[in-house]
């Protein structure tokens, strides 16, 4: 490795320790921090984030990227390096072309901001009371308009954060995807809503906390999650985050009357680990943004992945289910496992986007989507977003909005300042179906392994295939790379279709 490159290593790591100690200091806030002290760790998360942000932008950088070629126009460098070296050179090009738009002034102030919104939001959902959050959501996003004209001068604004989750796309081509898959998932709801509606009110009865714990422990061990890289905590919203190569943390929330919310959030956030994990491009590259996911819908694709093809599906449940009723014994002494699998795979509209079925679930994304997009673009006005989300749930999932607790402050996402964000969630859910086709024809008998107890396989083959890589493909690269074919919508319908043709006899 040239010399040139060997430095850019090492100052790219420097900069990842100093995010590492953020996310901690972000991770304690949401899990343990005392009340009391969210001023000064607003201070603290404004300082550090600064101090990243300073390491990010040193020209020494730029001087070595462009040392060894790598322009904007020409990311990837000198050609006669390393596939691995271009594939750094191009990743780091992107951050630190975005790092050196942005202001140290206004990077802090985002930390600042967010950590400061994030109680706010917590309480203002508690208290059904969207009045007292609307103006931090006001804050929030002007900020965000700032980062995106500082990035992206003269670009509509949204697109210009959509691209920060996944590269390349915009507002225009995610609405087409979008479009075509509202009208399949249309289609599928209603041969769901021909047929007789599947009982699932066992999975209300109550199930207290530690029995809730014992589950999540258990199922984080079942997919092979590493104690000794990573541990379990609760918070307002389930989450997954990154303190380092073997320091990933996780979160779940327990709903005494709905175990299902914590079982599935804590696969959920166990497939973002497990990817976080197996990111290994190389030990040259270790602690590095080569390090990192391809993108965040190709990391939704991994979480999605277990929660529902694996966690909903009937070969887990056949190897598991006798397990799963002993912990939670007595509430569910005696029931059969064909009921208990047909109702986590219940199909019905519901509120709350993170316990809703793999059907509705894409609807709720699209609802976001365009709310977000409207809120960015100045055509929807925040004092109006609760009548609008309320008109767009009727419009999409033909239901009535509770109020706005289970409305239009649901999610942590606006509040951290993550807009574009939210079709990653969707899109991971179309990579997912087709990387799991791909992964079948390898493995005709995952099912086999599966209830068996194997989930090693599935894993063993994602790390091979999608996690070792990081981010050394763009999403579209690593798709055709692991499947042979550009992303395909249709792999994602055909799967649905399948799978609730089974569940309700259509």
């Amino acid at each position: 490795m040239r010399e040139e490159l060997e430095r850019l290593v090492e100052l790219d790591r420097e900069k990842k320790i100093v995010a590492h100690i953020g996310a901690l200091l972000g991770w304690d806030q949401e899990t343990g921090m005392p009340e009391k002290a969210v001023d000064e760790r607003s201070e603290q998360l404004a300082m550090i984030q600064g101090l990243a942000h300073a390491k990010a932008v040193r020209p020494e950088i730029g001087e070595l990227l462009s040392k060894l070629g790598s322009t904007s126009e020409s990311p990837l460098g000198d050609p006669e390096l390393a596939a691995d070296e271009r594939a750094f050179l191009r990743v780091l090009r992107r951050a630190y072309d975005r790092d050196t738009k942005l202001s140290a002034d206004l990077v802090e102030e985002m930390a600042r901001t967010t950590s400061l919104v994030q109680p706010a939001w917590v309480k203002a959902r508690k208290e059904d009371d969207f009045a007292s959050f609307a103006p931090h959501l006001e804050k929030i996003l002007g900020l965000e308009r700032r980062v995106a004209t500082c990035l992206g001068p003269g670009k509509p604004p949204y697109d210009v954060l959509l691209d920060l989750y996944e590269p390349g796309s915009t507002e225009a081509s995610i609405a087409q995807v979008f479009s075509r898959l509202r009208g399949d998932l249309v289609k599928i709801l209603g041969k769901i809503k021909s047929r007789a509606q599947v009982d699932d009110s066992f999975l209300h009865e109550a199930i207290g906390e530690g029995r809730q714990r014992a589950v999540s422990d258990w199922l984080m061990d079942v997919l092979a999650f590493d104690r000794s890289r990573g541990r379990l905590d609760i918070s307002a919203h389930p989450f997954t985050t990154t303190l380092g190569s073997d320091d990933v943390r996780i979160t779940t929330r327990y709903l005494e009357n709905f175990i299902p919310s914590s079982m599935f959030s804590t696969m959920h956030e166990t497939g973002h680990a497990l990817y976080e994990l197996g990111l290994a491009p190389g030990a040259s590259f270790a602690g590095t943004e080569l390090a990192e996911a391809a993108s965040m819908a190709i990391h939704e694709s991994q979480s999605r992945m277990w929660e529902n093809m694996v966690g909903r599906g009937e070969a887990f449940w056949k190897g598991h289910f006798h397990k799963l009723v002993d912990l939670v014994s007595p509430t569910w002494d005696g029931l059969g496992r064909e009921d208990f699998l047909r109702a986590v795979n219940k199909v019905e509209p519901s509120q709350i986007r993170t316990d809703a079925d793999e059907v509705t679930y894409g609807l709720h994304i699209i609802l976001r989507f365009e709310l977000e997009a409207d809120l960015i673009s100045g055509r929807l006005a925040v004092k109006d977003l609760p009548k609008a989300w309320n008109a767009k749930t009727r419009e999409l999932l033909g239901i009535e909005v509770r109020d706005d607790a289970h409305g239009c402050l649901q999610d942590v996402h606006w509040s951290a300042a993550l807009f574009g964000y939210f079709p990653s969630y969707s899109l991971g859910n179309l990579y997912a179906a087709q990387f799991w086709e791909a992964m079948r024809k390898d493995l005709p008998d995952i099912d086999a392994r599966i209830e068996a107890g194997d989930t090693a396989s599935l894993l063993a083959w994602l790390r091979d295939r999608i996690h070792k890589a990081g981010g050394s493909y763009l999403p579209g690269e690593l798709v055709e790379r692991v499947t042979g074919h550009a992303l395909d919508p249709s792999h994602f319908v055909s799967y649905l279709d399948r799978k609730y043709a089974r569940v309700y006899g259509y």
